[in-house]
């Protein structure tokens, strides 16, 4: 009975120091997936949906890397503003394309 109360102790402790010094996987898939949608955002625009889907996994990564206190933190941040800049800049080019280069026909009218 003590020997078994015991060997779960050493496994719980086992757990809690495997979980501090393992790298959340999901972390860095999140910073994976944002470095691949910066170079497929200059290629084509197909990093943007690879964007949206690192953001939701970076996200995720966040919140269990700081409840579990996994190491990763700061990959699953990294990742998580690597995506955003991924999302947002296709949008203000795409702002900004619309407001300098559309053709607009100003015809002032003397009478």
């Amino acid at each position: 009975m003590v020997n078994n109360n015991f060997k779960e102790n050493e496994i719980n402790i086992q757990k809690a120091v495997n979980n501090e010094t393992l790298l959340n996987k999901k972390a860095v898939i999140s910073l994976v997936l944002g470095c691949i949608s910066l170079i497929l955002l200059f290629i084509s625009l197909s990093g943007v949906i690879i964007a949206i889907i690192g953001f939701i996994v970076s996200y995720f990564s966040l919140k269990e890397t700081y409840t579990t206190r996994q190491k990763g933190y700061s990959f699953a941040m990294t990742g998580l503003v690597l995506n955003t800049i991924a999302i947002i800049l296709p949008l203000i080019i795409l702002i900004l394309t619309f407001l300098f280069f559309t053709p607009t026909q100003f015809q002032l009218e003397m009478n």
